[in-house]
């Protein structure tokens, strides 16, 4: 009996061997770990005072207004009168060069390079996939959830409004609200068309920037040109170096909004002082934000400057893959390409219109007829297609799907999710009840002596 009592008290003393883990499910485990104390420090952080979370929603509201007014019968025939001021800008742009250019080539498919349309067109599919990573990663930074979808749909919300607006400023309160339809934090939604407009300019002025520099330093652009790519260049990096210098310094900030309005309201630019600081210093108070939270996450901002600045050379490497199509492979000449179409999208960034509508297509005639003779025309119209009527086309598209099939789909899929939660905490509650219940009973059955 003793014996039995010591070797029971040895195996009680005995340590329970080690459960042992191989190399990847170690790994998954730190990586889960690391994502439940993210997901823990999100919600801590979602919980925002009364006086933040109203000022969230009104932004919201502000957004929402600004979104129905831009849905307004108004705004829609506006849109529609620039869209077809467009396409009537590249017909007179196609008669121009009937009688500028001596023997406009008729389109011949057989004599295109169909290989080198399909380059152009990846180099697309390309710029499309690096911005859906970007605000995929700002979506899972802020959520820790993995949107894909929601990443591309609302890119493609972004750049639709950006091209029907303009000077492209239109899209970021249609994304917001976009991303608040699809359950995204108010905060997160707010946060992310501000921090990608931030860093997609930062990468466009370093790239334009060597840009402009190896271009004048050897005479490759005309006069015209020359002057509204400076004119560009200054207007944008000033712009950008005033956003910077703002949320440097909230009281500094205040201070030269202040000033700014007040100068335009003398010069009776502005009608109502007010309102418009109080618009304009919520702005600048969400970029202090932004610049504020990432400056704590410095390798993000690496990796969204790299992401937007192989944006910019997909896009500017289109053009050399449209002239291959049509003249033949040089490599020799993809510098000078690359160059050409920075000098072109700095000249017409200051263009009021949407897409720089006009300024694009008679930049692009003047530095590309040389190279490209009677064919200039043809490949205006391939470069248009990949820098400008594509995402019309895009946005069109996801309006429509959305608007016939996917609002639908998301709020069945919703409801779905609810009720699976709900049936989820029912049956825990049922289980937990009757683990209560039994453990009631087998405790009266022991006061009343009987054996459970």
């Amino acid at each position: 009996m003793k014996k039995n009592k010591q070797e029971e008290k040895d195996l009680q003393n005995i340590e329970p061997a080690q459960e042992k883990h191989s190399f990847f499910s170690r790994i998954i485990k730190i990586y889960k770990d690391r994502r439940e104390k993210k997901l823990a420090k999100i919600k801590a952080e979602e919980k925002l005072s009364d006086e933040e979370e109203k000022k969230v929603e009104e932004k919201i509201e502000e957004a929402t207004k600004e979104v129905s007014k831009s849905s307004e019968k108004s705004k829609k025939i506006r849109n529609i009168v620039f869209f077809i001021f467009n396409i009537l800008l590249v017909a007179a742009i196609l008669i121009w060069n009937v009688y500028t250019t001596e023997g406009l080539s008729p389109l011949r498919l057989d004599k295109i390079n169909f290989l080198y349309v399909f380059s152009a067109l990846m180099l697309l599919v390309a710029i499309v996939t690096v911005d859906v990573i970007s605000v995929h990663r700002m979506i899972y930074k802020k959520t820790m959830r993995s949107r894909w979808h929601l990443s591309y749909k609302s890119l493609g919300i972004l750049r639709y409004y950006d091209a029907v607006t303009p000077l492209s400023s239109g899209g970021q309160a249609f994304m917001v609200t976009y991303l608040t339809s699809r359950d995204v934090p108010a905060s997160t939604s707010l946060s992310i068309p501000i921090a990608k407009l931030v860093f997609q300019n930062i990468a466009w002025l370093i790239i334009a920037f060597v840009c402009l520099v190896i271009a004048f330093t050897n005479g490759m652009s005309t006069d015209f040109v020359s002057a509204a790519s400076i004119i560009g260049f200054i207007l944008a990096a000033g712009m950008i170096a005033i956003i910077i210098f703002i949320s440097l310094s909230k009281k500094l900030g205040k201070k030269l909004v202040s000033g700014g309005l007040k100068l335009l309201t003398k010069m009776k630019l502005i009608k109502n002082y007010d309102k418009t600081y109080a618009k304009v210093l919520s702005i600048v108070e969400d970029y202090q934000n932004i610049m504020k939270e990432y400056s704590k996450a410095k390798f993000d901002v690496v990796v969204q400057v790299v992401l937007h600045a192989l944006r910019f050379i997909c896009l500017y490497s289109i053009p050399f893959f449209i002239f291959c199509a049509f003249k033949g492979f040089n490599p020799n000449r993809y510098s000078e390409f690359f160059l050409y179409t920075a000098l072109i999208e700095l000249a017409s960034s200051f263009i009021p219109l949407p897409g720089g509508t006009g300024m694009n297509e008679i930049s692009f005639n003047l530095l590309f007829s040389t190279a490209l003779g009677g064919d200039t025309f043809w490949a205006l119209i391939l470069w248009r297609f990949c820098s400008y009527y594509f995402y019309l086309l895009q946005g069109i598209g996801i309006i429509t799907y959305d608007t016939i099939y996917g609002n639908r789909k998301y709020r069945w899929v919703k409801k779905r999710l609810t009720l699976q939660n709900e049936s989820q905490q029912f049956r825990h509650t049922q289980i937990e009840n009757f683990r209560q219940e039994r453990l009631k009973r087998r405790k009266k059955l022991k006061k009343s002596g009987v054996k459970v």
